[in-house]
């Protein structure tokens, strides 16, 4: 490799970089004006997007309430809970338990987890939580 080869790769460098920088500028000003042109369904888009979240957390909480009173898992079609299991614990006491178990050393926190979760196995400071959440279906009916 001599001096010459070096000094040559480094202009052809410069260039590309110049011209990424070129395109880039130009994908930028196209994107601006698009945006421009495009404010009205921008905005539009934006303000039914967070209707739907607002909607869906009033379904999610509404599916919760049934859910408590009734303790009906499917209390209308388009909604449903499920329950995931949630492991408690001190991450240092786990990996402490990893140590000594000859397991890691550090937290595998997947592989700890699936093993806590098999009740023989789920060392004395691992708790668990039952975690209740609303469900919606992607498609509901609209009548």
């Amino acid at each position: 490799m001599d001096i010459e080869q070096l000094k040559e790769q480094i202009k052809v460098v410069a260039k590309v970089r110049q011209t990424a920088q070129e395109t880039a500028l130009i994908v930028r000003t196209l994107m601006a004006e698009w945006t421009e042109n495009h404010v009205a369904e921008l905005n539009s888009a934006k303000i039914w997007k967070e209707q739907a979240e607002t909607e869906e957390a009033k379904l999610r909480e509404m599916t919760l309430q049934v859910y408590a009173e009734t303790g009906n898992k499917q209390p209308a079609q388009g909604v449903g809970i499920r329950e995931i299991e949630k492991l408690i614990y001190d991450p240092a006491l786990a990996l402490g338990y990893a140590k000594e178990h000859g397991v890691a050393l550090k937290l595998d926190t997947a592989g700890f987890e699936k093993m806590a979760k098999i009740s023989e196995l789920r060392p004395g400071f691992v708790t668990v939580e039952k975690v209740i959440t609303a469900t919606i279906a992607t498609v509901l009916e609209v009548k």
